[in-house]
């Protein structure tokens, strides 16, 4: 009858090195490809999400012509950014939130009503972006005017803040990670045709 010999100390510490050797390469490799995976989503639907508001202002003749100078019109569709400025009331934790929103103005004041959310605890709009986020602890709008034209402006619908210039030029949002990679999406909103969004 054979008996069994089992491993020695040191076939063991090779089968163990072998083990750091190759977890060593794939968990770095996991967490970038998890990164990019973060990124590629909210870019692929933050860029549905902008044509979708370009369909709804569109479709329903609702486009955004106010000014605190004379009132002019809010329109009902609006982007509500919030890039990890606005902590969350429960949790205390900041995040990236874009939210398609619908004003109701029926009541006083105006309600915000969400009809579309993408959220992210790893992902960020990057400084370099050419829309003007916020970075004082309040949100970030988009819209559209008639001509088709990109309208930002921080603050809230009624009380706009810093930003509400209608531009015609093209207008980039970055997408990177909140930290670790240079991996990036950049968004380009084109006035021409208006409506038009792409994902790089």
């Amino acid at each position: 009858m054979k008996r069994f010999k089992g491993f020695t100390l040191q076939e063991m510490a090779i089968v163990l090195a072998i083990l750091a050797i190759l977890l060593a390469i794939a968990v770095p490799n996991y967490i970038a490809m998890k990164k990019r995976a973060d990124v590629n989503s909210v870019a692929t639907q933050f860029a549905a999400m902008i044509r979708e508001l370009y369909e709804k202002v569109d479709s329903e003749m609702e486009y955004d012509t106010y000014s605190s100078a004379t009132g002019g019109h809010m329109s009902k569709y609006y982007i509500r950014i919030d890039n990890r400025q606005i902590p969350d009331p429960v949790t205390g934790e900041k995040s990236l939130k874009i939210q398609l929103i619908k004003l109701d103005t029926s009541s006083t004041p105006h309600r915000e009503i969400v009809l579309k959310e993408i959220k992210s605890k790893t992902v960020q709009i990057a400084p370099t972006s050419t829309i003007v986020m916020s970075n004082t602890g309040v949100a970030t709008y988009l819209t559209f005017g008639p001509k088709g034209e990109i309208i930002e402006f921080t603050g809230s619908i009624v009380a706009r803040g810093s930003v509400h210039t209608p531009y015609t030029a093209q207008k980039t949002i970055e997408i990177i990670p909140i930290s670790g990679s240079s991996y990036k999406k950049t968004i380009v909103l084109n006035s021409i045709p208006p409506g038009s969004v792409e994902v790089q």
